[in-house]
């Protein structure tokens, strides 16, 4: 889904929000890459993933379910998204939306995007469905269609664990804003568009009445194929697992439901790099007078999913030769196979002892924590979290469920205390200063050894202000990679340095560079930002600094560079002064 981030040529990242009911960090981190792929030589090279996390940190918010964020593959970057992400409680529900309202700047003209997505922002590769919508500002126009999608942007600072910071808050406001006014290019043949945001004040279910339906979906309960199914006269047809459509009640399977699964061969393994591993689509289509209502988005087959949580749903309207049940069942083809059932089929003890764990931490992460950076280094953290998370450890006490936490950077780091204020808070002692963190990793594990565990994104109170520096630096391997660095920050040159150690250094010291470089070393790079007044020489003087007492025996600097940057700065300095 990453690709459809992208801007259009010519535009540039102006402000992007994401929604997400699970959310890997490690796959966060590449998200940036969409908004600046051409500085990025590759998806593995860190000083670009560093480069493009710096440059959208604050252009981009993400709202994720809290107790439902983790970590994929460990890496320093992390702490770059600290501003970024947002756990999310919904008090009578689950925060379930997958989608991204994306608007893109290009001097003073504006274009924007909408994704509305069943794919949470993972690493998982399942059968899944997207919606892509490209839009115009209109000036002085108010859409009254995009009411529900400004409403829900409207409503995600309320909804935060976390209070957003002022500045965030306004800025999404003034997004809803300009989104009222966005008219949408409709798909291909298509004659009608809506939107439904579900779980948020306003919001209605929609209208399932017709002739008859395909839902696609991997949960489905009784209570909801009852709402779906209710005003559609004839045929329904049901695909989703075969483990949904067992657990099924015998009541809810009857002679106008027909069931499909997912066909063997369309179905790889999670270490199937090719084949997607399983059905996570979610659609319903109805069949009407008007044409074919087809609603893609976030919503499962469940009551829960359309009266409770928040969801995002699209609704298109359009011909039912092509968006019918019949073209669908038909555009599905050998994807599908009958699957027949009589239903009725408990759940096993494992899938039960998952769901309670996993409700358990969405109680945890719902509560506020703290950590507190206490003077000193190597530094010591104290962790606690606000009173109402009291309920829910004697709770799990109570259910035999133990509750531990350590920081993300540091396995043993931890403990199994919860805090309900800062004087009874455990400290942890002997933390290095890339080590400190708000993320938190929370496990909790039951009698019988079942574990689950998931990352809560505290409130950091007295931040070493180098801290980030730190991390920055810390990629630092070598003088090329410095150099690389340097000139991504200036907007310059993403890889002109790319061939080790000595070339750097030499390109440094004769402004000029070889192979596929575009020509300018780093010397014509800091000149040409000097006389653009580029603000990113302030940052980049902040790294250069941290770099110079923090070398630790790398000599990262090269030879000679200490005098150039002593103009360069001197003379920008100067020239801000004039321009101001």
């Amino acid at each position: 889904m990453t690709e459809q981030l992208t801007p259009p040529t010519g535009y540039q990242l102006s402000h992007a929000v994401g929604t997400t009911f699970t959310l890997d960090l490690a796959t966060a981190l590449s998200v940036p890459l969409s908004f600046a792929s051409h500085h990025v030589a590759a998806d593995d090279d860190t000083i670009g993933i560093l480069d493009a996390v710096r440059r959208v940190a604050d252009k981009m918010d993400i709202f994720a379910q809290a107790g439902e964020i983790s970590m994929g593959a460990a890496s320093d970057l992390v702490a770059l998204l600290e501003e970024s992400v947002h756990p999310v409680h919904v008090n009578h529900g689950l925060f379930h939306p997958k989608v991204w309202f994306l608007e893109y700047a290009a001097g003073d003209h504006r274009a924007y995007r909408f994704l509305c997505a069943s794919r949470n922002l993972t690493e998982d590769h399942s059968w899944d469905t997207l919606v892509r919508l490209d839009g115009t500002f209109d000036r002085g126009v108010t859409h009254a269609e995009n009411a529900p999608l400004a409403d829900l942007l409207e409503a995600l600072p309320r909804l935060v664990v976390n209070p957003l910071p002022a500045e965030r808050a306004a800025a999404l406001r003034a997004f809803a804003d300009r989104l009222r006014a966005v008219s949408w290019e409709l798909p291909s043949n298509a004659h009608a568009l809506r939107f439904h945001a579900l779980g948020i004040p306003g919001a209605d279910v929609p209208d399932f009445q017709g002739k008859r339906a395909l839902i696609i979906s991997p949960f489905a309960t009784e209570d909801g194929l009852r709402l779906l199914r209710s005003d559609v006269r004839t045929a329904t047809h049901l695909l989703s697992r075969a483990t949904t459509l067992d657990a099924l009640p015998a009541e809810a399977i009857d002679e106008k439901l027909s069931t499909y699964v997912l066909d063997e061969a369309a179905i790889g393994d999670d270490l199937d790099p090719v084949r997607l591993n399983g059905l996570h689509a979610k659609v319903v289509i109805v069949d009407r007078r008007d044409g074919s209502h087809v609603f893609l988005g976030s919503a499962n087959a469940t009551r829960a999913a359309w009266h409770s949580n928040v969801e995002v749903m699209v609704e298109i309207t359009g011909p039912r030769s092509t968006f019918g049940v019949e073209a669908t069942l038909d555009a599905l083809g050998d994807l599908k196979e009958e699957y027949i059932t009589e239903g009725g089929v408990e759940e096993s003890e494992e899938e039960r002892a998952k769901r309670r764990l996993e409700s358990m931490l969405r109680d945890v992460a719902a509560a506020h924590f703290t950590v507190r950076v206490l003077p000193g280094a190597p530094h010591s953290l104290r962790v606690w979290a606000d009173a109402g998370l009291a309920a829910t450890v004697e709770r799990a006490s109570r259910e035999g469920i133990s509750l531990r936490w350590h920081l993300l950077t540091r396995a043993d780091l931890g403990a199994t205390l919860f805090a309900p204020d800062e004087d009874a808070a455990p400290t942890v002692t002997g933390v290095p200063l890339t080590d400190i963190t708000p993320f938190i990793c929370m496990i909790a594990r039951d009698a019988a050894g079942n574990d689950r565990r998931t990352i809560v994104l505290a409130a950091l109170l007295d931040d070493v202000p180098s801290r980030k520096d730190a991390i920055v630096a810390r990629q630092l391997t070598d003088r090329a990679s410095f150099l690389r660095l340097l000139t991504l920050m200036l907007e310059l040159s993403g890889n002109i340095f790319n061939s080790g150690e000595n070339s750097g250094a030499a390109q440094f010291a004769f402004g000029a560079a070889s192979g596929d470089s575009d020509g300018s070393g780093v010397f014509e790079a800091l000149v040409r930002a000097l006389g653009k007044g580029h603000q990113g020489l302030d940052e980049v003087r902040r790294i250069i600094d941290f770099v110079r007492e923090n070398d630790d025996g790398r000599n990262l600097l090269p030879d000679g560079f200490d005098v150039l940057w002593s103009n360069v700065w001197r003379a920008y300095t100067s020239l801000n002064g004039a321009r101001r």
